[in-house]
């Protein structure tokens, strides 16, 4: 299965409500070389897919270490 490899979590703002926002393009890749860019202001919520990935729990991991 595919999963995300590379997330910049300062290139997003987390919300009160746990979502996460972008706050400037930033492109994400996956395990396979698969690049996902993402505009500003595009809001991620955790359980939600974009291309499969959830963009949300991904920035979770990361921005808990």
């Amino acid at each position: 299965m595919d999963e995300i490899t590379n997330i910049s979590v300062e290139d997003f703002q987390r919300q009160p409500d746990g979502s996460w926002v972008a706050i400037r393009t930033s492109d994400v890749q996956s395990k396979t070389g698969k690049v996902i860019r993402i505009p500003p202001g595009m809001s991620f919520r955790k359980g939600g897919k974009l291309v499969g990935f959830d963009i949300a729990e991904a920035l979770d991991r990361v921005g808990l270490r």
